[in-house]
């Protein structure tokens, strides 16, 4: 037991050091080859028990960050903290547990290395990554095609998203382990020669247009500390903060603003946005977008995005953190958080189908923090959108490594939909990205500044924006049934 937890253990660091800030971005195509192997020489039970033991650490390591909202920031104790993390780590292992149990059986069933890694498992490895992106309203935190975001492998994303890129690392750690066993070397060199080859040819593909007129845009990185953010002491330094950042962006076309830049609700700074309405027009700027929260008719609460200029709109936040944002839990736990002064307030859900604001005529697709890690609800949007906005606060986790994955995420939305993604972020990772994936220009993080930049809005549409994720669930249903044929048959000609 202690080899499988030191094995298990060793894997998930090596994984997790495969996604930002680390970038060995070929090291999870290795932890999944020796994933696979393990399924192959071991029985279900003790695969899913190892498998279990990597989707645990998996989490733990990749997500240790946390017990600084929780601990840190919202002062819970540190036991409480360590607790959260383990069970959300312990919940999100259950996926790869139940992926190692089917793997194995699989090849227990059928007997066949090559159909196994060739087909069944990339398929489920996928398919599980899928599930735990939509499972408990989605967690899609580590899925492995996050690691290949700036290689030749993300150009599959615009076809089938983040997760046919996952299809395509699967299928690659499969073949590297076929050549590793010296099973059908050749083929299999042959069928990743082809993965690669096939790659850069739909690198060279341009699925979106970009229109004639470049916008220039500025975002702005507060750099407001969490423990600070809602102080009343703080609030008027904030305030004037923001409010001065326009007085140097004469003439610009859209400036953006982070999540919640203004710790109030809109209701209660009216004065302050008109006052900025008349900044917007002093300096000739078109538009503003800043992060606020806002009330609803009774009263509810949202986290919003609100538009001042030459459109107003307002956007709320429709993705919403669980235990985060609202807290789905008895009241005698609500009452229990009351007592230890812990968030425990539900913050409202946006609407599903919101008006984009627009600058001149080109729309903008907007989206708010965690929202940016669900590509499929960015398709909301399209195929109206010609550009993403995310406004993000990362301060809630400090100087970790969870503002480098969360951005690592928010790329793959840019080279899935085509698209200029605008990222303004309180803390973190503050970049202007190219439809393509690569960084045009980024802030470093944890200090006030302003990035000034340009951009155009795109037009036409990806495959993915077309079809979504319902491509990549096809496809994997027709990898199984056709792996599934392929067993039967085996098993019905050896027994004739």
């Amino acid at each position: 037991m202690i080899k499988q937890l030191l094995a298990s253990g060793l894997t998930a660091l090596l994984y997790v050091s495969g996604f930002e800030p680390f970038g060995l971005v070929i090291a999870p195509l290795f932890c999944l080859a020796y994933l696979f192997y393990f399924a192959l020489n071991h029985p279900p039970k003790k695969t899913a028990i190892f498998y279990y033991l990597f989707g645990f650490f998996c989490f733990s390591i990749g997500l240790h960050w946390l017990y600084i909202s929780i601990h840190i920031v919202s002062g819970a104790p540190l036991w409480l903290a360590i607790l959260l993390i383990g069970v959300l780590s312990g919940v999100m292992a259950l996926f790869y547990c139940l992926v190692g149990f089917i793997i194995s059986y699989a090849y227990q069933l059928f007997k066949s290395k090559y159909l196994v890694l060739t087909l069944l498992a990339p398929a489920i490895w996928t398919l599980s990554e899928l599930s735990r992106g939509y499972a408990f309203t989605g967690f899609p935190w580590l899925t492995i095609g996050y690691s290949q975001s700036s290689t030749f492998l993300s150009a599959w994303a615009p076809i089938g998203g983040v997760y046919l890129v996952s299809f395509i690392v699967s299928l690659i750690a499969g073949y590297c382990l076929l050549i590793s066993s010296k099973i059908r070397p050749l083929l299999s060199l042959f069928g990743v020669l082809i993965i690669i080859g096939s790659s850069f040819s739909i690198r060279s593909i341009e699925w979106t247009e970009r229109v004639d007129k470049e916008f220039s845009v500025a975002l702005v990185q507060g750099a407001v500390a969490q423990e600070k953010k809602w102080l009343t002491t703080e609030f008027i330094r904030t305030l004037t903060l923001y409010r001065n950042s326009l007085l140097n962006l004469e003439n610009t076309n859209l400036v953006i603003w982070p999540e919640v830049a203004i710790p109030a609700y809109a209701e209660n700074v009216e004065g302050y946005l008109d006052e900025l309405e008349g900044i917007l027009k002093q300096q000739n700027i078109d538009l503003l977008m800043l992060g606020i929260n806002t009330k609803g008719k009774n009263g509810e609460v949202f986290n919003s995005v609100i538009t001042l200029g030459d459109d107003n709109r307002v956007y709320h936040k429709r993705h919403l953190v669980p235990f985060g944002e609202y807290f789905p839990v008895p009241n005698f736990i609500r009452e229990w958080l009351q007592k230890m002064k812990l968030p425990n307030r539900d913050i409202s859900k946006g609407s599903e189908v919101q008006e984009m604001p627009k600058l001149n005529q080109y729309y903008i697709a907007t989206s708010i923090c965690y929202e940016d890690i669900f590509g499929y609800e960015l398709l909301d949007f399209q195929p109206l959108a010609n550009v993403l906005v995310n406004v993000t606060n990362n301060a809630w986790f400090g100087e970790s490594i969870a503002s480098s994955q969360h951005f690592q995420m928010s790329r793959m939305r840019a080279i899935e939909t085509g698209r200029y993604l605008l990222r303004s972020t309180n803390t973190g990772i503050t970049a202007i990205v190219m439809p393509d994936g690569n960084i045009q220009k980024e802030l470093e993080p944890y200090n006030f500044s302003i990035l000034k930049g340009n951009f155009y809005p795109m037009k036409d549409v990806t495959p993915y924006s077309r079809f979504g994720d319902f491509f990549v669930i096809l496809l994997m249903t027709l990898i199984m049934t056709l792996g599934c044929f392929i067993g039967i048959l085996r098993l019905k000609n050896k027994n004739v």
